[in-house]
């Protein structure tokens, strides 16, 4: 479909995807046809890693430590994919709504679980600096989630999975916490709705679980998240305080010990 839209003048695809888009609004979710929406084919194992890091540095780090085999798409999607062994490796960019695509992607092309790996901030005292978080829920502070089900659904992770990753990051070389993240579209707007109202509730904020969570529940997808926390207003001291990337040797420990989790935990499930 991807490739007669691309052989299509603008126009014509656009009454195509029109059409596509009117045919679904009567139709129950579980029975909508997405085949007119950008959803490139490709050979995606049963176990796929997603990573929403707004900046690429992280995937180029993952995917030169794993020796990833990038996968060819067209291009019609900015997403990146590569295969990391019987594993898929999926880079959406930052946010629900990129992270939702993905897992359409994902789900269109046969994968069966994925775990969200990414990074948050802290938002309570106990985590420190290149912490890992597998993250049991999320709270709904997002738009994109509300697409695929009411508010009053939980953002909630696959319990079996959380408990893998949770005592998988136990025996990393960083601390680890079980607990539920505040998912939020505006990073810069970050206020008392996450450090004051869910203060002892929630243990870090970011920008993708609760629409993984709840994208890939309507999908059918077995969801997991591991989060390492890259920065934490709550610390004392100034340099905890302020995101600095793989530069800061702190977070770049929390990252590959996030990694190697992630990886060691999908590759006992299975992959292709």
């Amino acid at each position: 479909m991807v490739r007669i839209l691309a052989e299509m003048s603008p126009s014509q695809a656009g009454r195509l995807r029109y059409k596509g888009a009117q045919k679904n609004g009567d139709q129950p979710m579980s029975q909508r046809d997405f085949s007119h929406a950008n959803n490139p084919d490709f050979d995606c194992a049963e176990s796929v890693i997603l990573l929403p890091f707004g900046r690429r540095s992280y995937l180029e780090a993952l995917v030169t430590t794993y020796d990833g085999v990038a996968v060819p798409l067209d291009e019609t999607t900015d997403r990146i994919v590569h295969q990391l062994g019987d594993l898929t490796l999926i880079y959406s960019g930052m946010g629900g709504p990129a992270a939702a695509n993905a897992l359409e992607m994902i789900s269109n092309n046969g994968g069966q679980r994925v775990v969200v790996f990414g990074a948050c901030g802290g938002t309570d005292v106990k985590v420190a600096v290149g912490d890992l978080i597998a993250v049991s829920g999320a709270v709904r502070g997002e738009g994109t989630s509300s697409y695929y089900a009411p508010m009053e659904f939980p953002a909630a992770f696959d319990p079996v999975l959380t408990t893998r990753l949770f005592e998988a990051a136990g025996r990393s070389d960083t601390g680890a916490h079980l607990g539920v993240v505040y998912t939020t579209d505006a990073g810069y707007r970050q206020g008392p709705e996450i450090y004051e109202t869910y203060q002892g509730l929630a243990i870090g904020v970011e920008s993708e679980c609760a629409a993984a969570a709840v994208v890939g529940a309507r999908l059918g997808l077995e969801m997991g998240a591991l989060l390492f926390c890259s920065d934490n207003t709550t610390l004392p001291k100034d340099e905890d305080q302020v995101y600095r990337g793989l530069k800061n040797p702190t977070n770049r420990r929390g990252f590959e010990a996030g990694a190697e989790v992630v990886i060691q935990v999908l590759s006992t499930l299975g992959g292709s």
